[in-house]
Order: C-alpha cells, then sequence, then structure tokens
C-alpha cells in the first residue's frame, strides 16, 4: 500500500473494546503492524467499527454525551451511546445535518415531500427533553422550508452558546445578488430568521470569504466561533474559520486567518487548494484542534489551534484502504469518530500516545 508523503500507516487493534471511553493498553495489542513504535504520535483504528448505516453523512457527539448519526439513505436520525449501541431512531427524510443546542433539542437539516411531489429542503426540531430523551417519541417540529425553490439543500448547521444557530444553505442558483441559493443563514433561539450573514460572500473566487459550493459547518464549544467547509471548485480555499468580534463599530464574524495579510500568508489552514472535497468539520474543545475530512483525498486532516498542519492527519489510499469516503467526523474523549459513506460504517480512531 502507497502513502502520501505527508500521512502515517495506521494499525489495526484486534482487540477488545469494551467502549470508547475505557483505556487499553497498547503493549497488550495483537496484529501490530510492525512499522509502528508504542509512543509515535499516530492514529490507531479500534475495532470493530459500527455498522448498519446507509450512508451516513453527519455525526456528532452531543452535549448529552449520546452520539447522533444523520443516516441519510436510511431516512432516518440513529441515537447510539459512545460504545455503539443503538438507544433510539426517528425518521427524517435524507437527513444530511445535525447539531444539539444547549436546551438538548437536536437541529436536523433534511427533506420533506409536498403534496404536489416535490422535495424541498427543510429544517427540524426535535425536542428530546420534552420527552425524556425518547428519540423515537419526540415532538418533531418543521422550522423552515424552501417550497419555492426545490434544489436549495441544507449541508450545514451549528448552534451557537445562547441557542441561536446558523444554517448553510447551497444551490445551483447563484445569479440573484439578494437571495442566491448559497447562503448562511442566522436564526434565533425561537427559530425565528434573523438574516443571511452578511461575513460571508456567495461568489466564486480567490477571496477567503468567498463561498460556493458549502458541505458543512460546525462551531466551537461554548464560543460564537465556527468553521465552514466547502468543495474546492470555483473557490480557493476549502476551510474558513469565522471569528466572532463586537464591537462599537462592528457585530459579527471575520476570518480569523486571511491570506491577503502578509503575517497569514502561509498559514496551512488556508493553504489554496488543499482540500478538494472536505465533507466533516469538528474540534476538540479543550485544545481547539480542527478535524476536517476530505472525502475525495480520503484522508483526516487535524490542525492546531494557530492553524498549524499537525503531522497525526491520516488517509488511505484507494487501493486496498478501509476508509473510503469519508464523511461525518466527532470528537469526544481522545476518540475520533468519522463515518464513512461508502463502506456505511463508523470508524474509531484514537492516538498511540492516548492508550497508554
Amino acid at each position: 500500500m502507497m502513502f502520501r508523503s505527508w500521512e502515517l500507516p495506521l494499525v489495526v487493534i484486534v482487540a477488545l473494546c469494551q467502549g470508547c471511553t475505557d483505556r487499553f493498553d497498547l503493549e497488550r495489542l495483537s496484529g501490530a503492524r510492525a512499522d509502528i513504535i508504542v509512543g509515535d504520535t499516530s492514529y490507531v483504528e479500534i475495532v470493530p467499527p459500527f455498522e448498519g448505516f446507509n450512508s451516513p453523512s453527519a455525526i456528532i457527539i452531543a452535549y448529552d454525551q449520546l452520539m447522533y448519526v444523520a443516516d441519510t439513505h436510511n431516512n432516518r436520525i440513529v441515537m447510539m451511546n459512545v460504545a455503539g449501541q443503538i438507544l433510539g431512531t426517528r425518521q427524517i427524510v435524507q437527513p444530511m445535518a445535525i447539531t444539539q443546542d444547549l436546551r438538548l433539542d437536536l437541529l436536523v437539516t433534511g427533506l420533506v415531500v409536498e403534496s404536489d411531489g416535490d422535495s424541498v429542503a427543510a429544517t427540524f426540531r426535535i425536542k428530546l427533553v420534552q420527552s425524556q430523551h425518547n428519540l423515537g417519541t419526540a415532538e418533531v417540529d418543521t422550522i423552515w422550508k424552501e417550497r419555492s425553490r426545490p434544489l436549495r439543500r441544507f449541508v450545514g448547521i451549528a448552534a451557537l452558546p445562547d441557542n441561536q444557530y446558523l444554517v448553510t444553505r447551497r444551490g445551483p442558483d447563484n445569479s440573484s445578488f439578494v437571495d442566491p441559493d448559497t447562503r448562511v443563514l442566522y436564526f434565533d433561539a425561537n427559530d425565528r430568521f434573523i438574516t443571511p450573514l452578511g461575513d460571508l460572500v456567495t461568489r466564486a473566487g480567490s477571496g477567503i470569504t468567498d463561498i460556493n459550493r458549502p458541505t458543512g459547518m460546525s462551531a466551537f464549544p461554548n464560543s460564537r466561533d465556527f468553521v465552514i467547509i466547502q468543495s474546492s471548485e470555483g473557490v480557493a480555499y476549502g476551510a474558513i474559520w469565522m471569528i466572532y468580534q463586537r464591537t462599537n463599530e462592528f457585530d459579527g464574524w471575520l476570518p480569523k486567518f486571511d491570506p491577503a495579510k502578509p503575517e497569514q500568508r502561509f498559514v496551512d489552514f488556508v493553504r489554496p487548494n488543499r482540500y478538494v472535497m472536505p465533507q466533516g468539520v469538528t474540534m476538540d474543545g479543550k485544545r481547539r484542534d480542527i478535524f476536517i475530512t476530505d472525502m475525495a483525498q480520503d484522508s483526516v486532516f487535524k490542525f492546531d489551534s494557530r492553524g498549524n498542519f499537525k503531522s497525526e492527519s491520516f488517509g488511505f489510499t484507494r487501493s486496498g484502504g478501509r476508509m473510503l469516503r469519508p464523511s461525518g467526523v466527532a470528537f469526544f474523549d481522545k476518540t475520533l469518530y468519522v463515518s464513512d459513506t461508502q463502506t456505511n460504517q463508523i470508524f474509531r480512531f484514537r492516538l498511540s500516545t492516548d492508550f497508554q
């Protein structure tokens, strides 16, 4: 198997795992690759992966410390514990993105089928606390629908600390200056639409805030900062880190890294054309590391809080690799979870140093 120059080989752990919160002694491993030395900082797979999905496009570990999967082609949201036990499911037509606010409600994007047969993009609120965390019986409110533009899709959603939230919308028609398909929409805590986010510009181009074909987004825990990701088609930057600022003169979001500034020109996070098809993004809330999956490169990229590329980034080549089309990504208790839309599995990884 050939690895890219920056990739580190992965070890497959053949061992019984009581759950991802348990620690495992690396010296007890059987089947470890000979070219991995205990103590090397590389990601190690925990087996077996979680199975039973059909194109799982998004995954989160929420504030309630449960895992939620947007199981897109099974038309359902799946609630699991971090050991992989399914605790409940709820039907949503082709869910694409999911988050949880501080009230522990789920916010989900997907589709609704209208009376004329059109499938239109919609956002939903699943009221988990009201149902005593029973996903199957929880009330579901349809928050927003795109009735007049059936080709639009909501591809990302991110809750903010005050229970306001952002929704990333994408579509093929961006000719309108007033209401292009591709926008980031801003909602208040009561699901009222506030405004399109003007801090990101809908256009193809080489500016850091140009958005053209977004694929997802995620907010930092306990912060109004967020990262939006997009296909590299038509733009230079596949990931944009936006930080919230409020002063007497300004109230909104600005890019954390702007290559137009000489001192930030060579920041790894915003290196032009680094990404091809980034599909998922999540953060390590403690270290503020960022993980980005790239479906086209079969890879997980990792960056520190200063935007530096980290050598623990990894991936498989298409010839013989197991992680073929990584999509959603979540991080919890030193464990990285990656959903794969081709193998229909959820893989788990830990740094080799975190097993000791």
